[in-house]
Order: C-alpha cells, then sequence, then structure tokens
C-alpha cells in the first residue's frame, strides 16, 4: 500500500438540523456532490438506535475525487424529532488505500456538543495514526461470512443484525481486506432499520435490518463454503492475513473487481495446500473468472512462471503450449523457466509429460522449457523415467549424451541401444566403457552401428576387452572389425593389446600383408610388442616373426630397422636348420629378392640379400647391421652377402669385426 507517514490529514465536514437538516460546516467545498451527502447525512429510513452511539455509512465521491466516511448520531436535544448529527470524513483515495486496518477510522468522527463549535469542522482533521490505533475486537465469525456471502456471492444485501451497531466491526474488518480499488468503491449503511427499506437513489453494497421473530430464521444462513471460510479465517487473522496480502497483489489488475474475489480466494487457497489437481483446478478457474489476455495479468504471470502455485506450472505452460485457442497466459520468462527443476521428483510425470510436447516444438519458448527439464532428470533415472516419451528421449540424448553411457541404459534392448548410438556425440566420457559392455551381444546391427559411429574407440574395446582371458565377445564384433583392418593396426588401438597371442589373431584376421598394413608399416607392431607379453610359442612365434620381418623389407620406413634387429636372427636361424614354419615361410618368400634358378633354393642367402639391401638402400647404421646376430657365423655370411651389393663394402666390414 501507500506510505503515506504517522500523519494523515482529512478534510471533514459536518450536517445537522438548522432550520432543516443541513451542510453546517465543511473544510472543503462539496460542490455538485453536496445534495447527495445531505441526503445521506439525513436519518436513514425506518433507522433504529437503541443502545447504540450512531451508524455509518460509506461511499465514494467522484466529483470531489474523496471516498467519504459518515458518522451519524441521534440529536435528542434539539427541538425537532428524528434530528441527527452527522461528521463526515473525506478521504483523500491514497490514505485510504494506505491503512492496513480501517478500523482506525472509526475513532476519528466526533459528535458536536456546546463546546465544540462549527469551526472545528471548518478545518482540516489532522491526525496521528500512532495515537488511534486499531480497535482490538472480537468477531462474530457468522456476521462476517454473512458479510462475505452478499459482497461476493450475491448473498442477501440486507445483514439482518440483532442489534443496532452489530454489524460495525464485521464490516470494517472485511473492507480491510479488500485490495485499493474494492475498498475506494465500497458503499454501505450500517443503520439498522425495523423494515425492509424502500429503494432510493443511492443503492448500497450492504445494509442492516433489526431481527424479527416474524422473520423467516433462515435468511442470515450462509452456507458453509472452503472459500467463505479461508477468507473469514483471514479476516479474523487481521493485519497478519497472507490472504489480504495476496488479494492486495493480485486484485490491482482484475477487470471484475467483486466477481474476482471468490476466484482469488480459491486460487490463494490451492497454493496453500496440497491438491492433486492443482494445475487443472487454478487453469478452469483462471479460464472461467479471467478469460481475456489482459485481466489478472500479475496473477497469470506468476502462475506461468511457477511463483504461484509452484506444483501447477507443469500443466498451466503444458496448457500455454498446447492450447490452439487465443492466449490465455502470458508466455513464462527465462527466470521462471528456471523453477521447474525445483518440482523434480515431486511432479515428476507432469514435467516429463511438458517436455514429451515441447521436444517436437520449434519455437524458443519450447526449446528453453525442454532444456530446463532435460538438465533436471537424474541420470540414473533417465531410461526408466522416459520409456514412455520417445522424443524426450531422442531430444534429451543429443542435449545429453552422459545418459545414454548410465548404468541403467546397459537394460536397454538392442535395437533401442543400436538406435540411440547414432545420436550420441563421439567425445561422451564414459563411452567406452559403454560400448565394452555391449561386446557380448550377439547383434549384427548394434555391432555394426557401433563400429560406424564410434570405430576408434569401439576397435580400441573389442581389442582391450580380448586382453583378458574369459571374456566373451560375440561374433558380429569380430566381424565387423575385420571389415576395418585400418582400425587395427592404429597405433592408439594396438597399443590396447597386452598379449602377443591377440596380436596373432589380428594380423591373421586382416590378412597378414595387406596394402594398409604395409602403408602404417611395422611401427604399430613393435609398439604394442613392447607393452605385451610374447606368449607365442614355435609355429605361432615364426609366422608372427616372419610377418614382422617381411612388413620391414616391404615398407622400409623408420620403424623397419627395428623390426629386422628384432626378427632377423630368429627367423634366420630357423631358416638354415630348416625348422621355419611354413605359414612364416609363406609370407616371407614373396618379399626375399629373385637370385635366379641357380640360387633362388638358398633362402637364407636370399633373406640376407634382401636384409643387406635394405640397409644399404636406406643408409641405416653400419653399427646396427653387425648386430643383427650374435653368431659369428652369421655375421660372416652376412659380410659375404654385403660384400657382393654395390655400395656394401662399410657393411661388410663392420659384420666381420
Amino acid at each position: 500500500m501507500v506510505d503515506v507517514g504517522r500523519e494523515m490529514k482529512f478534510d471533514q465536514c459536518l450536517f445537522g438540523y438548522e432550520d432543516g437538516h443541513r451542510l453546517l460546516a465543511s473544510s472543503l467545498p462539496l460542490g455538485s456532490e453536496t445534495s447527495l451527502l445531505t441526503e445521506l447525512s439525513d436519518l436513514a429510513p425506518g433507522a433504529v438506535f437503541r443502545q447504540s452511539e450512531g451508524y455509518w455509512t460509506g461511499l465514494p465521491a467522484p466529483a470531489l475525487g474523496r471516498y467519504v466516511l459518515m458518522r451519524t448520531w441521534p440529536a435528542p436535544e434539539m427541538s425537532r424529532p428524528g434530528c441527527v448529527w452527522t461528521h463526515a470524513l473525506l478521504i483523500e483515495l491514497k490514505f485510504l488505500e494506505s491503512l492496513d486496518d480501517l478500523s482506525v477510522l472509526q475513532s476519528i468522527p466526533v459528535r458536536p456538543t456546546p463546546i465544540l463549535n462549527r469551526n472545528y469542522y471548518r478545518e482540516p482533521l489532522s491526525v496521528d495514526l500512532h495515537l488511534n490505533a486499531p480497535r482490538i475486537r472480537e468477531l462474530d465469525e457468522a456476521m462476517v461470512k454473512r458479510l462475505l456471502a452478499s459482497l461476493y456471492a450475491d448473498g442477501d444485501k440486507e445483514i439482518e443484525v440483532s442489534s443496532p451497531g452489530d454489524l460495525d466491526d464485521a464490516l470494517f474488518a472485511v473492507w480491510s481486506q479488500q485490495w485499493p480499488r474494492l475498498r475506494r468503491n465500497m458503499r454501505f449503511q450500517t443503520a439498522a432499520s425495523s423494515t425492509p427499506r424502500s429503494s432510493r437513489a443511492t443503492r448500497f453494497d450492504i445494509t442492516t435490518i433489526l431481527a424479527s421473530k416474524t422473520m423467516d430464521a433462515s435468511k442470515g444462513d450462509v452456507i458453509d463454503m472452503e472459500w467463505l471460510t479461508d477468507a473469514a479465517l483471514d479476516i479474523q487473522s487481521g493485519i497478519s492475513g497472507t490472504l489480504r496480502q495476496f488479494l492486495l497483489t493480485y486484485g490491482r489488475d482484475v477487470r471484475k473487481q467483486r466477481g474476482s474475489f471468490r476466484p482469488l480466494v480459491e486460487i490463494h487457497a490451492i497454493s496453500n495446500r496440497e491438491r492433486a489437481q492443482a494445475g487443472q483446478n487454478v487453469i478452469e478457474l483462471v479460464s472461467s473468472a479471467f478469460p481475456s489476455a489482459d485481466d489478472a495479468k500479475t496473477l497469470k504471470q506468476d502462475l506461468v512462471n511457477g511463483a504461484l502455485v509452484a506444483s501447477a506450472q507443469p500443466e498451466i505452460l503444458h496448457f500455454v503450449i498446447s492450447s490452439n485457442e487465443p492466449a490465455l497466459f502470458p508466455a513464462p520468462d527465462a527466470h521462471g523457466i528456471t523453477r521447474l527443476p525445483k518440482l523434480w521428483p515431486k511432479k515428476k510425470n507432469e514435467l516429463l509429460r511438458l517436455a514429451e510436447i515441447t521436444a517436437s516444438d520449434p519455437t524458443d519458448l519450447s526449446k528453453s522449457i525442454f532444456e530446463v527439464i532435460t538438465n533436471c532428470v537424474p541420470r540414473a533415472q533417465f531410461w526408466e523415467a522416459t520409456c514412455s516419451y520417445p522424443h524426450i528421449r531422442k531430444n534429451m540424448l543429443a542435449l545429453r549424451p552422459d545418459l545414454f553411457v548410465a548404468e541403467e541404459a546397459i537394460a536397454l534392448d538392442d535395437a533401442t541401444v543400436a538406435s540411440v548410438l547414432a545420436l550420441i556425440p563421439e567425445e561422451t566420457l564414459g563411452m567406452p566403457e559403454f560400448i565394452s559392455q555391449l561386446l557380448s551381444r550377439d547383434n549384427d546391427r548394434l555391432a555394426k552401428v557401433a563400429f560406424e559411429r564410434f570405430p576408434s574407440i569401439t576397435a580400441a574395446q573389442v581389442l582391450s576387452t580380448a586382453n583378458t582371458m574369459g571374456n566373451v565377445i560375440a561374433p558380429p564384433w569380430w566381424r565387423e572389425l575385420k571389415r576395418k583392418p585400418k582400425l587395427f593396426i592404429q597405433n592408439k588401438t594396438l597399443s590396447k593389446i597386452s598379449r602377443a597371442s591377440l596380436l596373432y589373431e589380428v594380423a591373421n584376421s586382416i590378412g597378414w600383408i595387406t596394402p594398409e598394413v604395409i602403408r602404417q608399416g611395422p611401427g604399430p607392431w613393435l609398439l604394442a610388442l613392447k607393452r605385451a607379453s610374447f606368449d607365442l610359442w614355435e609355429d605361432k612365434a615364426d609366422t608372427f616373426n616372419c610377418f614382422i620381418l617381411a612388413l620391414a623389407l616391404k615398407s622400409q620406413n623408420d620403424d623397419a630397422r627395428e623390426a629386422i634387429e628384432k626378427t632377423f636372427d630368429s627367423v634366420h636361424g630357423k631358416i638354415l636348420k630348416s625348422k621355419l614354419y611354413w605359414r612364416g615361410e609363406e609370407l616371407l618368400l614373396p618379399l626375399l629378392p629373385d637370385l635366379g634358378w641357380m640360387s633362388n633354393w638358398n633362402v637364407g642367402l636370399r633373406l640376407r640379400t634382401a636384409v643387406a639391401t635394405a640397409y644399404i638402400d636406406s643408409e641405416w647404421p653400419t653399427s646396427s647391421f653387425a648386430l643383427l646376430t650374435p653368431n659369428k657365423k652369421v655375421r660372416l655370411m652376412l659380410a659375404e652377402t654385403a660384400a657382393d651389393l654395390p655400395g656394401g663394402y662399410s657393411y661388410s666390414q663392420a659384420a666381420k669385426y
């Protein structure tokens, strides 16, 4: 409310009898409002005072820009029967709106006395609100409910009272609960009449009538509705009540004033209580009570933003996005959308339904909502939660690929895993470990998709898993790997192998000496051998050594010399003893030089010639050539072979000594 400080100034006027009922004094010219206010300040038709000191009349005076609050007392001291005094406060609207409790006004009007002359009423009245504290009173709950029903539920405008003045405290309490626009348009008169009033020019929202034995006993009964109870409890709480602050916040921009009171109270109740159908109830209330886009804009904005009835936000946003009708709610702002994660997991299903419809909606709003919900779904719950939401799965995986490698994803069927693999970026953390868990699945499509989408990772995991004896790798994975020999012979792939026997299987599966293997050279294999245990024996050891040696002779790159140094002596020794396994010899012979039909039978000579030629052509160090074998006889053979080749003299001399 408006802050106007501790002191208020009121214009005022006094009405009474002087050759007729008239205006006697005023601090403000009343102008065109004089006639009406004079009429209303006179004794109300049928009014009964009894022990009451007087009654109240309140109404707006638009021509003055003020709200008029009148206190009327009987004036038995006057010579004419039925005379009254009326002191009227002409309250500025900002003052009326600023007061938390309007009952403070009840202590301000002053009845004229012989010692209080009329000049008192010709000057503005200064009131210190600290000296005029609100009245502390116990309110009649039934009376409060009847007032609320009369104002907001088409109840009887005549409130039945037992005695004059019974309505006053309840009326000021109900009036205090209203938001500013309602306050300044409130029209009431608490004069207790013994008979129903005849119609008059001024139509009051609230009047009173004295109860009588002949009246219908049920006239004052109020149906016990939840919203009435809530509003009445708030009134009993006084200025500490939460409903009145709610009404002050959300009543300021509603189009219908009294017609908005009940739905606002009902929405307040939903916001304070856990209700299963909160979202649907709020949507129905707003649709019915505030159907136009410019009605209750503050309320609607806070609803879509989750600042009010937070639990209903997913359903309201679902309505906003899916509705084809003219916009009932505004779009949420960026801060409002960020409130959605607070609802997980309590509103998990509602959030997922919202995410499902936003997943296929290209608007910026839907994209923002979807991303926020994506980020609030715990990784461990993703697959179970989204089993009925295919659009969520597809789009969420694009945003959060880490969900795919969650432990729970292993339980997915092969078809689902294969279809999702294509959506996951290669750099996703945990992907190698996840793929390693798929290798026992005998599914051709799954293996094919994995190799197509993550070739290096999948190849590395197949080989790494195969390192451990007892691990089962289904045939489709080996078949796919054999179709991609390039993947085998990359350093980062072969380096995963820790057993020479597995290197043998890899070389065998890709066909040993192939163009791709030659292009890579012996380097990847040598690197793998340095890290692997050599568990090959006899025939397989011969074959693998011949493979490395043949590859070195064919490629003659920087790694070839090391490969020859590592394998020559073993292979050459087996040849001299005629014990070289036939398969290894088959790999080696095509790469040995043709020495003519007279010498080609001598495989050892052909090998020595090939090795010496490689050293001479590549200009490798002579010291390396001399250390190819510790056997002196073989070194002499190498020296003789090198001596017969152009440029081989230095190598021949190095081998001799």
